[in-house]
């Protein structure tokens, strides 16, 4: 079983790295052609990849985010997901694409070649409030990644309009009201799920531990993060800031989450070690 699981997750590998190479050259076009065929290569391997998933829970009776390598190959899924959803309402998707796509490959690769096993932490699994709280930080980590690919477009975009050099890739780009109404989405959707996911930490954390708190150094982190993320909102929602600024800051997030959830979490965190 844990063979097939790896062919799937390889399998899943293999059409977002397709899907990479589709993207890149359909963005190095200047007439984009049809959409479908590039996002059912992509679809594919979301659908490979749910089922490598499913079958990890089904014959490992654990979540399929537990451990490290294992987070990457969720957050990877979730992620595929999320880009399948923001190519529906843009215009023209082909730039997102060219930036989440090796995201996806990325935690993939990092994942599908590691160990396929039992993560032995009564306190993890089958616990719901764990469950919950590791699935929506994912999904919203997935969230927050696309809001970095549309803020660095953005700043990409408003570079080459100041400086009124409007070469090829400015017609592959979507509109500046665009990418900034997509990031501010992405960032309020990803916003959300992680405060909902330290809500549902700090639940299971006083059931397991009868505090709210481990005082761990992803925690302390992840509090830093959801302030870069508040203030950005707050500024837009209070300040007016919208453009440049607003990418800018949600870059800077963007930072500090994958700083959060590769470095911290490898070198530094005692108890999220699984994640």
């Amino acid at each position: 079983m844990l063979i097939a699981i790896r062919v799937f997750y390889t399998i899943a590998l293999g059409l977002f790295a397709a899907g990479t190479v589709i993207y890149l050259r359909a963005f190095s076009q200047r007439v984009p052609g049809p959409r479908r065929p590039r996002a059912l290569v992509v679809s594919y391997g979301v659908l490979f990849q749910l089922i490598g998933l499913a079958m990890y829970t089904i014959y490992l009776h654990q979540a399929p985010f537990l451990g490290m390598f294992q987070g990457l190959v969720f957050a990877s899924f979730v992620l595929g997901l999320l880009f399948l959803m923001t190519a529906r309402v843009l215009e023209d998707e082909r730039s997102v694409g060219i930036i989440i796509l090796p995201l996806i490959c990325l935690f993939q690769l990092s994942g599908i070649f590691t160990p396929l096993e039992y993560v032995d932490d009564p306190s993890l699994s089958p616990n719901p409030w764990f469950i919950l709280h590791a699935s929506v930080a994912l999904f919203s980590y997935g969230a927050f990644c696309i809001s970095f690919a549309a803020a660095v477009l953005y700043l990409l975009l408003h570079r080459q309009i100041k400086g009124k050099h409007l070469g090829r890739i400015f017609e592959r780009l979507p509109s500046l009201g665009e990418l900034d109404y997509l990031t501010y989405r992405s960032v309020s959707i990803g916003f959300i799920g992680l405060t909902l996911s330290i809500a549902f930490g700090m639940v299971w954390t006083q059931l397991h531990l009868g505090k709210l708190l481990q005082g761990d150094s992803k925690e302390i982190i992840t509090l830093v993060n959801w302030m870069v993320y508040a203030l950005y909102l707050h500024s837009r929602f209070y300040r007016g800031w919208q453009g440049k600024r607003s990418a800018v800051l949600a870059i800077l997030g963007f930072v500090v989450l994958i700083f959060n959830f590769v470095f911290v979490t490898v070198l530094l965190s005692r108890t999220h070690a699984y994640l």
